[in-house]
């Protein structure tokens, strides 16, 4: 999963679009990459289809959290801000729980 803070940002797009960039590597080791933030799903389709190049190449799921309930459950919500921070982590179904870089 990564989490970022909003999409119509200066940084994300660059750090979701790489990730679209290994998506297909991803699949082919059986991972699924997830990206969060706290945007709606309405402002993910928006920002979709007003942005040029990159970010319409994303086919993983973008998943939005706009009660930022998914962010506090990794420890990445800002509650002064309403937004997450950055931060990776890697989910091992074996293992039984996150793993990550906040």
């Amino acid at each position: 999963m990564a989490f970022y803070p909003a999409d119509f940002t200066f940084v994300c797009p660059t750090e979701l679009e790489e990730l679209a960039d290994y998506y297909e590597e991803f699949k082919k080791e059986g991972a699924e990459i997830i990206s969060v933030s706290t945007d709606t799903a309405y402002v993910h389709k928006a920002w979709h289809d007003a942005s040029p190049g990159g970010i319409k190449k994303i086919k993983y799921p973008m998943l939005a959290d706009p009660a930022g309930k998914v962010s506090r459950l990794f420890g990445t919500y800002i509650e002064d801000e309403g937004v997450s921070w950055r931060a990776t982590f890697i989910i091992d179904p074996d293992e039984g729980g996150p793993h990550g870089d906040a």
